[in-house]
């Protein structure tokens, strides 16, 4: 009897064997068959949401006008770098130039033109709230005729492309014209400068030659845009931007950075009010904390 019963129990403990045996088997199945199904179903979507993120940008901050409505504003890559959007991929939405002496706050480089390319557009806004504090207190403009014979004077042109010389024995017609910027003569044509000249930086030579494919600014028309957007009765009227202690008028600046923001890029852009209101609020804190600071 004993014999018997110590032959069942053997038995018994090789079929629980066999049982425990069989089911690690199945689980060990089980978790090798279960990333080829979740792959199947996770790849496709993940696949496609870096397809979209590839052929589709957001410029931050900018819409863009559908109708009568406006959307926010969506470009391809390759439409994002057609004529006319520099200032858009460049995160510098009033096209505003670098300082001779230094950078603005927020500035990562700049193109050939001079134009900044700030970290983030809100740094443009900041960046050109700080420009109109300079217009203001510095050289003392307070009307849209004073600010857009300063900010597009009329020698100066529309889609500038800068070029310089190759060398000395590289002539500029005397037929093209002649300006000043930031203390240095310029040449500006609206023909294209053949190969005696390279594009660069206008800060690379002497005597830069500006090319302006899409004409010279017209500054009274500027002006005259700014003053109906602010709501001046004339292009001389004192526009108020500021009190004499340095404050800005908020409502009259967001009219008036608006208006020129849709200026410099189309009618067909706006800024986001929010981030225009940003930027300004952080030029005010930077100009309460650092009143040395002109950038």
């Amino acid at each position: 009897m004993s014999f018997i019963g110590q032959w069942v129990r053997s038995a018994m403990l090789l079929i629980l064997f066999l049982i425990i045996f069989g089911g690690l088997t199945a689980c060990s199945l089980m978790d090798e068959d279960a990333p080829v199904q979740e792959e199947a179903t996770v790849t496709p979507t993940v696949s496609a949401e870096r397809a979209y993120n590839m052929t589709k940008v957001r410029p931050y901050g900018l819409y863009r006008q559908a109708g009568p409505q406006w959307e926010e504003l969506e470009m391809t890559p390759s439409e994002l770098h057609e004529p006319g959007r520099r200032c858009i991929r460049q995160n510098n939405y009033w096209c505003v130039k670098t300082p001779a002496d230094q950078q603005w706050k927020g500035q990562i480089g700049e193109d050939k033109s001079g134009h900044a390319i700030f970290a983030d557009p809100v740094y443009s806004a900041r960046a050109f709230a700080r420009l109109m504090r300079n217009y203001r207190f510095k050289h003392e403009l307070i009307t849209t005729r004073q600010l857009a014979l300063r900010y597009a004077p009329p020698s100066d042109c529309i889609g500038t492309l800068s070029y310089c010389p190759r060398s000395g024995a590289s002539q500029i017609p005397q037929s093209w014209t002649r300006g000043l910027m930031d203390g240095k003569t310029v040449a500006y044509t609206e023909t294209k400068p053949g190969t005696d000249f390279y594009r660069t930086q206008t800060s690379s030579c002497a005597t830069p030659v500006l090319y302006c494919p899409k004409g010279f600014n017209d500054s009274l028309l500027y002006a005259t845009t700014l003053a109906e957007a602010v709501g001046a009765w004339s292009i001389d009227q004192d526009l108020g931007l500021f009190d004499e202690e340095g404050l800005l008028h908020y409502t009259r600046a967001q009219y008036l950075y608006q208006a020129m923001a849709r200026y410099e890029l189309g009618q067909d852009y706006a800024v986001d009010p929010d981030l225009i209101k940003r930027g300004m609020v952080m030029e005010a804190q930077d100009y309460l904390t650092d009143k040395g600071r002109l950038h």
